[in-house]
């Protein structure tokens, strides 16, 4: 007993002498969701997740955090006990980051390990891969690269777009697909009238990895960006990226992902702010081939929901922050399908959310949405719930 009350003591003062951090989060949600009232799917989900933090001196620090989210899922909540059960195990976060401070409040950046990676839009690349990032951060220039493997990630997570993998029965963890990662980008903020410009490349090479063969089969991506302010308060992105597929050394066309926003910040009435945005994924248009991400995104709330390929989406949604607790947000989207060369009307949908602050560890949160199609099939309704707490 002694023994183990002098661990715990010395655990505690090396934890408070190196600034140590550690917790955790309990989150529990359910989703009820229907096409036409007949039957009601439900959704019920437990996530638990740890992290650890600490810091090697002044400029480096290690970080993991790890999850468990056991999930049931019931086709109809009047035969909730015919569901399906599963329980993804994963580590999400595994990474070790050093900065060397430089000249004129500049710095260079390393990471390696597990960790999320993003592509500049958001839509193509949005996930935790292993490997290594490397980036120099200055007031006038952001210089950065990564190479990753995709091959070690929990496939019950994350999935990689038209990726070879043999989804087993484990309920608990199989691996992704396998994919080389390599991107590099150069971003110029404040280039010229407060507008920021920015170029990047990733590509996807295929690879045989442990569950899964992706060999010949490769993925490149281009894009610039323009950001900046157009007025007071008032912000734009464009966007657009070029993609290709190499399968077996045959390139055939290119395919293209383009999108503009713009958004009104109002921080007098509530700091609310408005969004106005255009997304276009081509389909087999023309010139265009058919565009193919790299992450697995829904682009829709639609009940077979596509990922972002031939489809043109346009919406309008905002935040508001009526208390300093609570926070709500509001969207519609009117969706066109394009998987060839005509734009045919697909459907629309409104979105809306809130979430309130109990406490500094304690949150509650609404969501709901509904999809109306052109194709009655493609009709949801949905109500989400959720808690969280933090530990």
């Amino acid at each position: 007993m002694k023994k183990t009350a002098a661990f715990i003591l010395a655990l505690s003062l090396f934890a408070h002498s190196f600034a140590v951090e550690y917790g955790g989060t309990l989150g529990e949600s359910v989703e009820l969701y229907t096409n036409d009232f007949d039957p009601v799917a439900m959704d019920e989900k437990t996530k638990l997740t740890l992290f650890f933090r600490a810091p090697f001196g002044p400029s480096s620090y290690f970080a993991a955090e790890g999850n468990a989210t056991p999930t049931y899922k019931a086709n109809d909540v009047t035969e909730i006990n015919d569901g399906d059960f599963e329980c993804p195990l994963d580590v999400t976060l595994f990474k070790f980051a050093h900065a060397i401070k430089q000249e004129n409040a500049a710095s260079l950046n390393f990471a390696a390990g597990r960790f999320a990676v993003a592509d500049s839009t958001g839509f193509i690349l949005n996930q935790p891969i292993d490997g290594v990032s490397a980036a120099y951060n200055s007031q006038r220039l952001v210089v950065s690269g990564y190479a990753g493997y995709t091959g070690l990630l929990n496939g019950l997570n994350f999935t990689i777009l038209n990726g070879d993998v043999d989804k087993s029965n484990n309920d608990f963890y199989y691996m992704a697909s396998p994919f080389i990662i390599g991107q590099a980008s150069v971003y110029f903020p404040y280039l010229f009238f407060n507008q920021s410009l920015g170029i990047e490349g990733l590509t996807a090479i295929g690879t045989k990895g442990p569950n899964g063969d992706n060999a010949d089969y490769n993925r490149f991506y281009g894009t610039v960006s323009l950001s900046g302010s157009v007025g007071p308060q008032k912000f734009y992105l464009l966007s657009t990226t070029f993609g290709a597929e190499v399968i077996d050394g045959d390139f055939d066309k290119l395919s293209n992902l383009s999108q503009l926003s713009f958004t009104y910040y109002i921080p007098q009435f509530y700091d609310s702010q408005v969004t106005g945005s255009v997304l276009y994924a081509s389909g087999k248009q023309g010139s265009f081939a058919a565009f193919t991400g790299l992450s697995s995104m829904e682009a829709t709330y639609s009940a077979f929901a596509p990922e972002y390929s031939g489809l043109l989406k346009a919406g309008l949604c905002g935040t508001i922050k009526p208390k300093d607790n609570l926070l709500a947000s509001l969207g519609t989207d009117v969706v066109f399908a394009c998987p060839k060369e005509d734009f045919e009307y697909a459907g629309i949908q409104v979105y809306g959310s809130v979430v309130y602050q109990l406490y500094t560890d304690m949150q509650l949160g609404l969501m709901a949405h509904q999809y109306v199609g052109d194709d009655k099939n493609e009709n949801e309704t949905s109500l989400t719930l959720s808690f969280t707490m933090a530990f």
